[in-house]
C-alpha cells in the first residue's frame, strides 16, 4: 500500500490549499516543500494583499503565516527543506531526503519563479543596482533615477511605489499594449514623474565597475532598430514568471509556454497526478486562484478514489 494518499509538491497557496482539502475529504494528505519555509511565491509579496476575502494582510508573509497556523492547528502533515531529488510520475512517488515516498495520487503545486531579461549586465548587476522588487528595495532608490521593465500589474506597481521616493521612472516595454489593471496604468500616465516608453527592446544594463553600480539601460526601438541609452542608477525587472517543472523531467504534457496542461478538474496528461497554481497557467495569476485549486484537485481525487473503491 503506498504511503500516503496523496503527496503533495510545493508549498505555495495551491499546495497548502490541497493540504487543508485532503484533511477535510479524509485523504491522508503530505506536503513537501524545498524552501526552508512554507509560502512559495508570498514569500517575494511585500505588499498589501487587498484581494484575498475575508483577510487584510499587510504583505505575503503575513498572509503565510495565517496559513501556516491554519494548518498547524489541524495538525496536518508537512516538511519543510525537503531535498526532493527524483520525482516518479508512474509510480507516483517521491524520493525526499533519501527516503522514497509513494502514494495514491500527487498534486503537484511547484508554483513558478521570477523571470529575468537575460541581457548583458543584468545578472552582472543583480543586487547592485537591478532588483525584482520595489517594495523590498526601494530605499536602495530613494532619490535616484530608476528603470521599470514589463507592462504587467506589477510592474505598473512598483513603478507607482518608486514614483513616492525617486526623481523619474521611467517604465519600459517591449509592446506597445500593457497587461495592468486600467487603474493603475492611468494612475502612472497621470504621474508627474513616471514616463512610458513602450515598443523597445532592452539590450543591456550599463554600468561601472568601481564602485559597481547601474548608469542606464540601452534600449532599441523595434520599428526603427534605433538604439538609445536611458539615464538611470536602479533597474526593475518585472517580466512575468517561469513555471517550476524541472523535478518532472519531462513526464507530462506541458503547453507551449512551458506550463503544465490540465482539465477543469486539475488532472494533468498521467493518472493520478494532479497539478494546481502558477505551474499550471491560470487565467487569474492570484492566490485565490491557487487556492480554489487546490481545493479541486483534493475533490477530484477523492471521488476518483471512492468510485475505485466502490468498484472493487
Amino acid at each position: 500500500m503506498p504511503d500516503y494518499d496523496v503527496i503533495i509538491i510545493g508549498g505555495g497557496p495551491g499546495g497548502v490549499s490541497s493540504l487543508l482539502w485532503c484533511h477535510s475529504l479524509n485523504l491522508r494528505g503530505l506536503l513537501l516543500e524545498q524552501a526552508a519555509e512554507l509560502g512559495g511565491q508570498l514569500l517575494m509579496m511585500a505588499h498589501p494583499i487587498a484581494d484575498y476575502p475575508g483577510l487584510l494582510p499587510k504583505d505575503g508573509r503575513d498572509l503565510r503565516d495565517h496559513f501556516e497556523n491554519h494548518l498547524r492547528r489541524l495538525q496536518l502533515e508537512w516538511q519543510t527543506g525537503c531535498r526532493i531529488e527524483a520525482v516518479s510520475i508512474h509510480e507516483r512517488s517521491v524520493i525526499c531526503n533519501g527516503s522514497k515516498l509513494t502514494a495514491h495520487a500527487l498534486i503537484i503545486a511547484t508554483g513558478a519563479r521570477k523571470r529575468w531579461l537575460g541581457v548583458p549586465g543584468e545578472a552582472e548587476f543583480r543586487g547592485n543596482g537591478v532588483s525584482d522588487n520595489a517594495t523590498r528595495d526601494q530605499a536602495m532608490f530613494a532619490r535616484r533615477e530608476v528603470c521599470v521593465i514589463g507592462g504587467g500589474d506589477s510592474a505598473f506597481d512598483d513603478s507607482l511605489i518608486l514614483a513616492r521616493v525617486c526623481s523619474q521612472v521611467t517604465l519600459i516595454h517591449r509592446s506597445d499594449n500593457f497587461r495592468a489593471r486600467e487603474a493603475w496604468m492611468q494612475a502612472a500616465i497621470e504621474h508627474p514623474r513616471i514616463s512610458l516608453i513602450t515598443g523597445v527592446d532592452v539590450k543591456q544594463i550599463i554600468g561601472d565597475h568601481d564602485p559597481q553600480q547601474v548608469t542606464g539601460v540601452l534600449i532599441e526601438y523595434r520599428h526603427s532598430r534605433e538604439q538609445r541609452v536611458i539615464p538611470a542608477q536602479g533597474v526593475i525587472v518585472q517580466v512575468g514568471i517561469a513555471p517550476t517543472t524541472e523535478l518532472l523531467n519531462h513526464q507530462l504534457e506541458l503547453d507551449s509556454a512551458g506550463y503544465l496542461r490540465t482539465d477543469p478538474g486539475q488532472r494533468t496528461s498521467a493518472n493520478m497526478v494532479y497539478a494546481v497554481g502558477d505551474v499550471t497557467h491560470p487565467v487569474c495569476l492570484s492566490v485565490v486562484t491557487a487556492a480554489g485549486q487546490g481545493a479541486v484537485a483534493a475533490k477530484a481525487i477523492a471521488e476518483t478514489l471512492r468510485a475505485n473503491h466502490d468498484a472493487l
